[in-house]
């Protein structure tokens, strides 16, 4: 019996979850969005679980739109990823490709729930519609937590959790990359 060459892990169903979220800017102003939870005064990003059915980009959407109120669309960027070309038109070889103006995770991140068990986070890179108003949150959600924006100097110094401020570093560096005019 052959086993694979690579390093590798399987989980079935019961044992991850998908979730996708979105570091959050509001180019206007040159900020980005942050939850400050209230209880733990703990400053982290908008984030959620992917329903049955539901694409990671639409789930992204809709869980910064529900944490934070605000309308958002995602932000196409300038970056290099493995992902096979939109159309193949061959064989494509597994390496990273620079590709302009794609809305794609920008980055993936894996936590160990406990034994056996994990949760994918899958991020994308957000924009505020500037031009809709803020919807008012829910109670419970208002209790649980603020939505503020710091400068994107700020913003670094402002999350709780080393890996969130190396991705959000990483976000800021794609998005004046792109938009550098």
């Amino acid at each position: 019996m052959a086993s694979s060459r690579f390093e590798s892990e399987q989980y079935t169903s019961e044992a991850f979850v998908e979730s996708a979220g979105g570091v959050l800017f509001r180019l206007s102003s040159r900020e980005v969005c942050v939850l400050r939870l209230l209880e733990r005064d703990e400053y982290v990003l908008a984030k959620g679980r992917r329903n049955c059915g539901e694409a990671r980009q639409a789930t992204a959407l809709r869980e910064v739109t529900e944490e934070t109120g605000f309308a958002c669309r995602l932000l196409p960027l300038n970056m290099q990823t493995r992902a096979p070309p939109a159309v193949e038109t061959g064989q494509v070889d597994d390496r990273p490709r620079l590709y302009n103006g794609v809305c794609e995770p920008f980055t993936l991140q894996v936590r160990r729930l406990g034994e056996g068990q994990i949760k994918l986070i899958w991020w994308f890179v957000a924009a505020v519609d500037e031009e809709t108003p803020p919807k008012e949150r829910e109670a419970p959600e208002r209790d649980r937590y603020a939505v503020e924006f710091y400068s994107y100097a700020d913003v670094l110094g402002k999350l709780t959790f080393q890996m969130d401020r190396e991705m959000v570093k990483r976000a800021i560096e794609l998005v004046e990359n792109t938009y550098a005019d």
